[in-house]
């Protein structure tokens, strides 16, 4: 029979042989595992491992925090104790009673910080935060509430959604706040071409109209365009990604674009292929790049188009003269297309259907210029649809906010999450700004 015993020490650095403080922390037995339940310690002897761990780690750097306050900030009087205060510190699996000595100044009164929150500004660990953040940003938040307390095996107050989307909406807004901060410090490798995808998403909100529109948009070098398969959708090695859901005509959403471009290489001597879905507001979006690149070529999105063609609805015989007007503006013969559908449009007697038709000439023509010949590019190996890489609507928007139909926003809810997935997205971005944004979040 064996019993394994886990000691924290904490000891001099200049001697390594002096230990200052030894605790036991865990003693449990060893027995023969005889199922998958029984091969390690267990999630619960984990976390009580991690408790015990950390009340030793957090008591002695408090200790240590206090024993460097030997005058007083305002007066420099001498700080006697005076009692102690007990204050909660959250971590990720764990709740820690931090007990800290209180401090006053003989002289003129002045109480050093005694509380966790005095003493770095919050109550919770930053890994805490970033966990809840990235959950927030992927989940819903009660979703996410339900899956901190799966590997906390608890119900922790900290981790309710309320607080979940408390911290995912700081720290959401801060991301935002560091993109545009950084716009004219920006340094990266200058870009012979980019490639932009700019699209929109309706909503549901809680506000006074039936839903709200997000904006995305989406830049990358063409090189960074890889292939799982023959049968698999594209992934990107590197983009950068921006999102906003602001009513301020357009204001963010065309700020962070161009903070989205500059990141790829941006500059004066780069071509810009902007592939939209052939809304007025995209293709703003995507003009506002125009005064700061060498040229730019703009792509009515194949995609998009070929939805809209797919979604109509008729008859079998019908159908099939549609699918030939889909041929003439693969080969980017608008006229032809217009000419097609405007017969077909007299053969049309239900108003239904005839409305859908007459919708089609009118996209057609408001994009006229923008529908290129799609066969012919790609022969060439040129991109003509955000498909090739992947919805920047889909991935930025429908996964978190329309995964269930219930789900109602508000723009002031909804924009920090989409600051966040465009960070996450962009991988990069969440990379090297998390904790700044974490550090900073109110």
């Amino acid at each position: 029979m064996k019993n394994y015993r886990i000691i924290y020490q904490s000891y001099d650095v200049k001697d390594p042989s002096k230990i200052i403080t030894q605790k036991t922390l865990l003693e449990d037995n060893i027995t023969a595992p005889t199922n998958c339940f029984d091969i390690s310690m267990g999630l619960g002897k984990q976390i009580e491992l991690v408790q015990t761990s950390q009340d030793a780690v957090i008591f002695e750097k408090i200790e240590t925090l206090q024993q460097t306050k030997t005058g007083c900030s305002k007066c420099d009087g001498e700080l006697i104790k005076f009692g102690n205060q007990y204050s909660t510190l959250y971590d990720v699996f764990t709740d820690h009673k931090v007990k800290i000595q209180r401090l006053k100044c003989n002289a003129c009164g002045y109480e050093s910080p005694s509380t966790i929150r005095r003493l770095i500004n919050t109550t919770q660990s930053g890994d805490l935060k970033k966990i809840q953040t990235t959950l927030g940003a992927n989940f819903t938040y009660r979703e996410s509430e339900d899956i901190l307390k799966l590997f906390s095996m608890s119900s922790r107050d900290i981790n309710n959604h309320d607080r979940i989307k408390h911290v995912t909406e700081a720290v959401g807004n801060k991301i935002a706040d560091i993109n545009e901060s950084e716009k004219d410090v920006l340094v990266a490798e200058e870009a012979k071409e980019l490639i932009l995808n700019v699209d929109g998403g309706h909503i549901n909100t809680v506000e006074k109209q039936r839903s709200m529109e997000a904006m995305t948009s989406v830049i990358y070098r063409p090189e960074a365009i890889r292939s799982n398969s023959k049968d698999t959708r594209n992934y990107l090695t590197s983009k950068s990604c921006a999102a906003s859901v602001r009513d301020d005509n357009q204001e963010q959403i065309i700020s962070s674009t161009i903070i989205a471009g500059l990141k790829q290489g941006l500059s004066n001597k780069t071509h810009v292929t902007a592939l939209c879905d052939g809304a007025a507001n995209c293709w703003s979006v995507a003009e506002s790049l125009r005064p700061l690149c060498k040229d730019m070529t703009c792509i009515l999105d194949w995609f998009h188009l070929s939805m809209k063609i797919q979604n109509i609805a008729l008859p079998e015989k019908l159908k099939t003269k549609l699918i030939r007007i889909k041929w003439h503006l693969w080969r980017g013969n608008t006229k032809n297309a217009l000419s097609r559908l405007n017969e077909l449009l007299e053969t049309i007697k239900d108003d239904k259907n005839n409305k859908k038709i007459f919708k089609l000439i009118n996209y057609i023509r408001n994009n006229q210029n923008k529908i290129i010949n799609y066969r012919e590019r790609k022969k060439s190996g040129l991109v003509f649809t955000s498909q090739l890489a992947e919805s920047t609507v889909e991935s930025l928007i429908n996964r978190r906010c329309k995964g269930q139909q219930h789900m109602r926003w508000s723009r002031e809810g909804l924009n920090p999450i989409l600051q966040l997935r465009a960070a996450i997205s962009s991988k990069t971005d969440w990379a090297t700004k998390w904790k700044d944004a974490i550090l900073n979040a109110a």
